[in-house]
C-alpha cells in the first residue's frame, strides 16, 4: 500500500476577489457532483466579486475530486476537458495524480468500501462529519505498476458505463410512465386552478393511521415491525424502511398494511410531506404509525390506486400538499386531515384510469425486468472491482 499524498502533485489556488478581470468562472461546488453517477453535472458561473470563500482551487482534467463533508455519501467525480481550467470548492480534496498513479484506477479506488470506511471512520462531527485534505491524502492505496493500473482502469470504466446504462435503463420507465400521464391527462394544475374538479374529500372516506410504538429494546425478537416515514418519501413503497415494535404489542387489524394500499405522509420536511407510494406486495407484519395515513376510498369501483398514486406524485399536487401543510420548528411540517380534504382534485373518469391504470402495468413488468438486470450488472462491478484491487484481476 502507498500512501496517496505520496503520489499526487500540488494543485494551484487563486483568491477570485483580488482578480484583475471581471469575467464570470467556471464554480464547481459540493452541489455541483452527483453522488450517484460520480460525476460533475455542471458547473456555476460566477462572477470574481460574487464568488464564494471556498471558490479557491484550480482544477484540471484528469483530477479527481473528494467531497470531505460527510464521507459516508462518497460523492466523488473525475474531472472531463469540459471542466478544464475550473475552480473547486475547498470543500473537495483535489487529488492530481503525478506519473505513478493512473488518474482513472486513482478514481475508481476513491469508491470502494475500504476507501469510505476509512473516510467515515475518520471524519469528526456529529451533525456534520467531515475529513480534511490531510486525512485524505494521508490514506492508503494499493499500487501496482502504471500499466496494470491502466489495465484495471479500462475494465472498471466498461463496467461502471455498463451500469450507467442499466441504471438509465430503469429510470426512463419512470419518465416514459410521466410522459403517458400527461398526454392522457394533461395540465393538472390548469385543471386546479380553473376549479374542473372536485375536492380530494370527494374521492375519500377515511384516512388511516396507526400507533408509533417502538420497542425498547430493538434487538428482542417480535412478530411485527411498524414502518418509518422514509418507506415512502421515495415515492416507492420501501417495506425495510421499518422498525420492531413492542414484543406485547399486537397491532389492531385495522393498522397493518395490505397490497393495494395507498399510503400519505401525513408529518415530514417541507419538501416530502405528504409524500405517496401504492404498496403493490407487502410482508404481513408491518403495520401503520401515526404518521403514516392509508387512504380508502368512498367508492372503490371508482378510483384505480395506480391512476391515483401517479396523479399525486405529479408536480402540481405535491405543490398544492406543501402548501396546505404547516410546522411551528425546523423543517417538520404536518398537513391536517381537513385540509387535506379541502384541497382540489381532478379525477379522471374510471374508464380512462382503467386505461392508465393497464398501460402501466405493461411499463411496471418490463421495468421489473430492467431492475434485475441493473441488480445483477451492479453487483458484477462491485464483485469486479473488488477482485481488481485484490490483485485477483
Amino acid at each position: 500500500m502507498t500512501v496517496i499524498g505520496d503520489v499526487v502533485r500540488r494543485v494551484g489556488t487563486w483568491n477570485p476577489s483580488r482578480a484583475a478581470s471581471a469575467e464570470p468562472f467556471a464554480y464547481v461546488d459540493l452541489s455541483s457532483v452527483d453522488q450517484d453517477a460520480k460525476h460533475i453535472t455542471a458547473a456555476r458561473s460566477t462572477r470574481p466579486a460574487e464568488a464564494p470563500s471556498r471558490a479557491r482551487q484550480l482544477i484540471e482534467r484528469g483530477d479527481v475530486l473528494v467531497s470531505t463533508v460527510r464521507p459516508n455519501l462518497n460523492a466523488v467525480a473525475h474531472v472531463g476537458d469540459e471542466f478544464h481550467g475550473a475552480t473547486a470548492s475547498t470543500g473537495f480534496t483535489v487529488l492530481r495524480p503525478s506519473d505513478r498513479l493512473d488518474g482513472r484506477y486513482l478514481f475508481h479506488w476513491v469508491q470502494t468500501p475500504e476507501f469510505v470506511r476509512d473516510m467515515v471512520g475518520k471524519a469528526t462531527g456529529a451533525s456534520y462529519p467531515a475529513v480534511s485534505d490531510r486525512i485524505v491524502k494521508e490514506s492508503s492505496i494499493p499500487l501496482p505498476p502504471i500499466e496494470e493500473q491502466r489495465y484495471i482502469a479500462a475494465i472498471l470504466d466498461r463496467a461502471h458505463s455498463l451500469s450507467a446504462t442499466s441504471v438509465a435503463a430503469v429510470d426512463r420507465h419512470d419518465v416514459l410512465l410521466a410522459a403517458i400521464f400527461r398526454g392522457m391527462f394533461g395540465d393538472i394544475e390548469r385543471a386546479m386552478l380553473e376549479a374542473r374538479c372536485g375536492t380530494f374529500g370527494d374521492h375519500v372516506l377515511e384516512l388511516q393511521g396507526g400507533r408509533n410504538l417502538v420497542a425498547s429494546d430493538p434487538t428482542a425478537e417480535t412478530p411485527f415491525r411498524v414502518l418509518k416515514i422514509s418507506a415512502v418519501t421515495s415515492g416507492v413503497y420501501r417495506p425495510t424502511e421499518s422498525k420492531p415494535l413492542p414484543r406485547d404489542y399486537i397491532p389492531d387489524e385495522s393498522h397493518l398494511v395490505r397490497s393495494g394500499d395507498l399510503l400519505m405522509s401525513r408529518a415530514n420536511t417541507t419538501a416530502m410531506v405528504g409524500a405517496t407510494a401504492l404498496v403493490r406486495e407487502t410482508p404481513s407484519n408491518l403495520a401503520l404509525p401515526d404518521k403514516l395515513w392509508r387512504i380508502v376510498w368512498r367508492d372503490p369501483t371508482m378510483v384505480q390506486p395506480t391512476y391515483m398514486a401517479m396523479l399525486l406524485q405529479t408536480p402540481a399536487i405535491r405543490r398544492a400538499l406543501s402548501a396546505r401543510s404547516s410546522g411551528t420548528g425546523g423543517s417538520m411540517k404536518n398537513i391536517s386531515k381537513a385540509k387535506l380534504m379541502l384541497m382540489p382534485l381532478p379525477v379522471a373518469a374510471p374508464e380512462a384510469q382503467a386505461e392508465f391504470a393497464e398501460v402501466a402495468g405493461l411499463i411496471e413488468r418490463s421495468k421489473c425486468c430492467h431492475v434485475a438486470r441493473r441488480d445483477a450488472v451492479v453487483a458484477l462491478a462491485g464483485t469486479l472491482q473488488a477482485r481488481a484491487f485484490s490483485g485477483r484481476l
